[in-house]
Order: structure tokens, then sequence, then C-alpha cells
């Protein structure tokens, strides 16, 4: 809800403990004992809540009966001539309706008072009350002037009561019209029993008084103000109050409730950095207003302290508040303390540190010194600027995780505050997930598809991984389940064209984190489900594959026994085998993956398995090149997922020959390359990245199996004697 920054009047509203300061002023307006006139000055800055403290003045004098209490706005004249009219008919109008009995008469004194001053001419120039009756005209003689004074000073003495005039926002005419004010108050408008009680910035003031007075502005008010009392201060703890209970208002209202650690962190960073800053209550307003008008747009898109932090000092220091916006790059740097790039990263971090520091030498050094930790606060990585502060990978994690601005893949938001097109919302994306991680949709695989239809799936592949940590292991298996059966939604390659850690390895390398999460004899019966549900078969296969004990190299911890892991891999053969011919299988998924395959079959059925790859190499002469082709190194360039398209053959190497000959009769297998290519061994490959014409791979096949057979009988000639 927007504040309206409107002064209150009720004791009950009074936020910032000024109703005894207010109460002190009626009481001293109510128990003056003489009747000439006198004024009290209310002193204090824009925003401070002078005219709050003005309406709780007078309703302590409204009562009292014998206090008539007048307000006059000095911003409903254009002129000089119009202020006089003006106050006089205010004044006129509001003791006719208090002065029962004599309203009539008072109310033409007074007009015809005003008639008089009005005829002698402006009031501007004039010092004292000698140079303004010498000022007056001829049309009316001092005396009459001082006749029509005297008999409305004896109509307000025989009355009883005391007139208050109240005067606020003072401060805000030019100043001619201010001096005009004081003119007025002093020169033609003190009468008996009466008080002036003056709201304004006894500075701004000063100042606009300074150029009409010898002595200056400042002395100047001294003569005309009897009691001039300057605002207390807003304590602390009254600030924090209120500006704390309209915060947390605003988070009621969205349904919004901090975490123990989040709202730990922002108390701390509001007491020791925006606290202090909250000058006046209009700030704390305006603060207010700030949050309530931008936590509807960003609710659950951002880190809601973050938020808090950084709408604080777009009030207070909007400039600091550009600064951060337009450098992104400053604030959103990973930083390392310890990297490869070496003098780059030093170089960036002095750079960083000479841009932000000299922006901060724009404020004064002891608020400058704390805006430097302020800013670290929120973007903890300074840390590595303006010191040695390092973090590691899962600390960059979790600021993804809470969507912290200084994760940088937030940034932007905080200061549009829309989810830009092309990035996917938190909140529905959040909203996804809390769905597919209670329920399986294996019955459901349409509408599971239709979740993710309108949504980036490179972003999502990215989202997924930061957040793994924030699921629970039964969330991790429903999450594993789901996501197996829209393996075919996930791109094959990445923004580049380059295949390592796209999308579609990116979730299942999420899944196999999973897997890894359950409890050790629960994994062989989650990984089982994944081979025969998992969409399409090549995800069936990257799966497997980051499950594999020897994924990345052996440096993965082992998730399943040999025996375990030999059963999640016969799920996968039979299902395979099952739904598709070898040929059909070959078509449908990547030469890696058929070489799983039948590295599976190998040992699943290892007797067979040859008699069944030769009788399919008898049936098509085709079949032989593309066995080839799956026990030989696949290098990819740019872009695509089809065979033959920006894919070659680059390598075959002893490892890829001794993987084939645990699928097929070796010699046979050579026997019909020369049949098919003819002797092709005197291929010497000089590089294991170019590409191979299929003449060079079957070449460099027939090369290392001759090689071997040598070895063999090197082997058997060798004597032991």
């Amino acid at each position: 809800m927007i504040k309206t920054d409107l002064p209150v009047s009720k004791r009950e509203d009074d936020a910032f403990q000024r109703y005894p300061f207010a109460y002190q002023i009626a009481s001293v307006i109510k128990g003056h004992d003489k009747n000439d006139s006198f004024v009290v000055g209310v002193y204090g800055k824009w925003g401070e809540g002078k005219t709050s403290v003005l309406n709780f003045i007078k309703e302590e004098l409204n009562l009292d009966p014998n206090i008539v209490v007048i307000n006059f706005n000095p911003w409903l004249f254009r002129d000089e001539d119009q202020l006089l009219k003006t106050f006089f008919s205010v004044l006129a109008n509001g003791l006719n309706v208090s002065f029962e009995g004599k309203k009539e008469k008072i109310g033409k004194k007074l007009l015809d008072y005003a008639d008089a001053i009005g005829a002698a001419g402006s009031l501007v120039g004039v010092s004292g009350v000698k140079g303004f009756l010498q000022h007056l005209g001829n049309k009316f003689s001092t005396i009459s002037i001082e006749d029509y004074k005297g008999k409305i000073n004896q109509v307000l003495e025989n009355s009883g009561k005391r007139v208050v005039v109240v005067m606020d926002d003072i401060d805000r005419l030019s100043n001619t019209e201010v001096q005009s004010i004081f003119r007025l108050v002093k020169l033609v408008a003190d009468f008996k029993n009466t008080a002036y009680l003056l709201s304004f910035d006894s500075e701004l003031v000063a100042s606009a008084l300074d150029s009409s007075y010898s002595k200056g502005g400042y002395d100047y008010l001294e003569k005309i103000i009897q009691l001039p009392l300057r605002l207390p201060k807003a304590q602390l703890s009254a600030v924090k109050k209120y500006t704390l209970n309209s915060i947390f208002a605003e988070l009621d209202s969205n349904e919004i409730l901090l975490e123990e650690d989040e709202h730990q962190r922002f108390i701390i960073a509001f007491d020791e950095y925006i606290l202090r800053l909250i000058v006046t209550p209009r700030v704390a307003a305006r603060y207010a207003n700030s949050i309530s008008f931008t936590i509807p747009l960003l609710k659950g898109e951002v880190n809601l302290v973050d938020l808090l932090l950084i709408e604080g000092i777009k009030v207070i220091f909007p400039g600091l508040y550009d600064f951060i916006r337009s450098n992104s790059s400053l604030f959103a740097n990973t930083y390392r303390t310890y990297s490869s790039n070496g003098r780059d990263d030093f170089q960036k971090k002095e750079d960083a540190k000479l841009k932000i520091e000299r922006h901060l030498e724009e404020y004064p050094q002891e608020i400058s010194n704390g805006l430097k930790d302020f800013l670290k606060s929120i973007f903890p990585q300074l840390g590595s600027v303006f010191g040695f502060t390092s973090f590691s990978d899962s600390q960059w994690r979790e600021w993804y995780e809470k969507k912290r601005i200084c994760s940088g893949r937030y940034f932007e938001r905080y200061f549009s505050f829309v989810v830009l097109e092309g990035e996917i919302s938190d909140v529905l994306f959040d909203g996804i997930l809390d769905q597919i991680s209670k329920v399986d949709f294996i019955t459901k695989i349409g509408s599971l598809n239709d979740l993710f239809s309108d949504l980036d799936k490179t972003d999502v592949a990215l989202k997924i991984q930061f957040l793994e940590d924030s699921f629970t292991q039964a969330q991790k298996r429903f999450l594993a389940l789901n996501l197996s059966l829209i393996g075919d939604i996930f791109p094959e390659v990445d923004s580049g064209g380059f295949r390592i850690m796209a999308p579609f390895q990116q979730i299942a390398y999420f899944i196999q984190k999973c897997v890894e999460n359950q409890e050790p004899e629960n994994r062989v019966l989650l990984g089982n489900e994944l081979m025969k549900r998992a969409i399409p078969l090549n995800f069936a296969f990257e799966i497997w594959r980051t499950l594999h004990p020897k994924s990345d190299g052996g440096s993965r911890p082992e998730l399943f026994t040999d025996s375990d892991f030999r059963h999640v891999s016969k799920v996968l053969y039979e299902r395979c085998r099952s739904e598709l011919s070898l040929d059909q299988l070959y078509e449908s998924i990547e030469d890696p993956h058929f070489r799983y395959l039948l590295e599976i079959g190998s040992q699943v059925n290892p007797n067979g398995i040859k008699e069944e790859i030769k009788g399919w190499l008898l049936s098509d002469d085709e079949n032989f090149i593309k066995l080839l082709y799956s026990f030989s190194q696949t290098t990819h360039s740019y872009g695509g997922s089809k065979k033959g398209r920006n894919t070659y053959k680059s390598n075959f190497s002893e490892a890829f020959y001794n993987l084939l000959k645990n699928v097929v009769d070796i010699d046979f297998f050579y026997s019909m390359s020369l049949e098919l290519y003819g002797d092709q061994s005197d291929f010497e490959p000089t590089s294991d990245r170019d590409a191979l014409t299929d003449e060079q791979l079957v070449g460099w096949f027939q090369r290392v199996h001759l090689e071997k057979d040598i070895n063999e009988l090197n082997k058997d000639d060798i004597s032991y004697d």
C-alpha cells in the first residue's frame, strides 16, 4: 500500500514520539498570561514532520473553548495586496464564527483595516513600524488606521479569547513572499490576544530574509520569533519501528515470509547501513512506497532481501543506484582470487576498485566508508576487489539458487522490474519444478511436455543444475524420473554448436546427481526405472554413461557395485533389443551409444553376441563400415546432431580394437575388410583429430590388427629357459 506522506493529526498516529513536544507548545500558548501578540516558530527540515506537529498542537488547542485556531495558507495569494486581503478575510471569517454576537462588528473592522492598509500601497521595502506609518498614503490618515487597529484590539481583549493563527510551509515561498509574510506578522497583524504559530526551515527562511536586512536573516528572525523551537529529531528506535512495520506490512500483504537467515541478514544490514541514513520520516515513507511498488513486480523472481537493500540505495542515494545499474560488469563479476588468468584478473580487480572508489568520493568520508561496506554486503565478491576474500563454486551456486543480485544471472532483473525476454520466470519455473518433484508423470507425458513447451530449454538445464542442493531426496527421485521422459526437448548442442555439456548432457548429469543422492539400496531400483523409460533411447544411453563407474575417468564416486551396474545395463539392453532390430537401433542412436549397446551385449550374452553380429554383417556389406564407425573416434565440429553432419571419424586406437574384439570375431572382421576395401594397412596416421576417409579408417584398423597379430606371435616365441 502506497503511503501518501500526508501529515497525521491524532495522538494515536504519532509514530515518532512528537506529541509530548506538541503538547508542551500548546500548553505555553494557553498559559500565556499577557494579552500582547507573540510568535512561536517551529523549525525543521522538509519531511521531518513539522505539519504533523502543528496538527498535534491544534488538536490540543481546540480542546480549550477560549482558544480560536485559524489556519492561514500563505500559498493562496499572488501578490502582496492579495496577501493582505486574503489574510484579513480569513481572520474575519474565523472570528465571525467564534465571536458570537460580535461577528459583524469584528469582521467589518478587520476588512476595513485591510482596505486601509491595502490602499496605502506595498509593504515591500518597509522595515519598521515608523517606516510603515510614513509609507501610508493620503487616502487614510495614520490616526484613522491606528483607530481601526485599536478598535480591533479592544474587541479581541474584551472577548476573553486568544486567537492563534497557524501558518505552515513558509519555507516554500519565494524570497519576496517570505519577506511579506514576516512584515505582515510584525507590522500590521500584531493584535492583542493573538499568537502566531509559524512552521518553516529556519535556514531557508533566513536566507530569504538576508537580502532585505543588513544584520542578516537570522537576526531578523530573532526580533520576530519570541519562542523559537527546533523540531526534536526522530528517535532511531521510532524510525526503525515505523520503517520496519511498513516494510513487513508490505511483505505480509504480498504473502511473503522471509526465512530466518534471510530475515536476520536484512535486519543486520538495515541496522548497520540504512537506518542511520533515514534522516526524516518522509524518507522512511518513500522507502516503504518504493518497496510496495517493486515487490508485486518481482515477487518470486529475485532475492527479496537484496531487493529491499537495493531499493534503500535507490531512495537514499539515487546517484549510487544509477551507478550500480549502469555497471553490471563491476558488480556482477566473479573476481577470482586465484586464477590462471593471472595478471588479467589482477588488473580487472584494480580497475573495479578505482571506478567504485572514484564514485564514492562524491560522498562525505564517513558516509563513503559505510557505503563501501554496504556494497560488499550486497555484492560479496567485492571482497576480492577491496581485499583478499575468495568464494567457492558452492557459494556461487548458493547465490544463484537464492536469486541474489550478485550472481550476475539475476542482476538486470532488479533494475528492469520484469523478467526480460528470453529469460525464464522463476515463479513459473518454481511452479513447474514443484509439480514434477511430487508425482510421477509416466502416464501424463503430454502434460509434462506442455509444462516446458514455452521455456528456453538451455536456461532450464542451467537453472536446474544450480538448484540441485535445494531439493530433498524424495523430490530428486521424482525429478529424475520425470526429466528422463523428456530428453528429446533438450538440445544436443549448445548455442556455439558444441556438444560437450549442452542441455542434453547437463540434464543427464543432473539425473545422475539425483541417483547419487538416493540411499544405496534404492539406487539400482531408480537406475533400472530410468533405463526402462528414458526418452529417446539416446537419452537413456547418455544417462547410462553418466552412471557408469568409469564415467569422467573414474573421478566420480561409484554409485553401484559391479553386479548392480550390470543389472542396470541389462535392463537397458533388453529394452533396446525388445523394441528395435540392430538396423533400427543403429539408425536411432549415436555411434558411441551403439557401441555401448554392443559392449553391454558382450556381457549379457558373451557367446551369442559375436554370432549375432556376424550374421548382421553378412546381411548387408554396409554394416561393416557402420560397425567400424561405432568403434572409432567421432569428432564434432560446430552444430548438428545428425550423423555425417559436421561430424567425422578421426581415430581408431588400440583401445577401440580391444572393445571391438569383444563383440565380433576379429579375424572374420579383418577378412571382411580385405574383401570390401582391399589391403589399406600401409596407411600411416599423422593425427588423431583429422578427418578420415572410409579407406583410411579401414587401413588404421588393419594396421592395428596386424600389429596385434605380430605381438601375439612374438609372445609365443618367448623362451623362459
